[in-house]
């Protein structure tokens, strides 16, 4: 694998993350503002792991995404 493709897929690791993380954090702070703070402290670890998952798995999303791109790269119109 070449320095170019590695560097490709850090930065769709990163984009993952970044995008998955963000909506995460988005949509949890407009849970929080609307319906306020969680009567159970044990939610603010639930939440925490919620958004490390976001941030931290869905980047292995990657290796996935390159192969369904690698497949429409190697595909030849008729």
């Amino acid at each position: 694998m070449s320095a170019v493709s590695n560097r490709g897929r850090q930065r769709l690791r990163l984009l993952l993350g970044a995008v998955s993380g963000g909506l995460c954090v988005f949509a949890m702070a407009a849970v929080l503002v609307f319906y306020g703070t969680p009567y159970n402290p044990l939610w603010w670890g639930v939440m925490g792991a919620i958004l490390a998952a976001a941030f931290l798995v869905v980047p292995l999303l990657a290796s996935p995404i390159e192969w369904v791109i690698k497949g429409y790269q190697e595909h030849e119109p008729d």
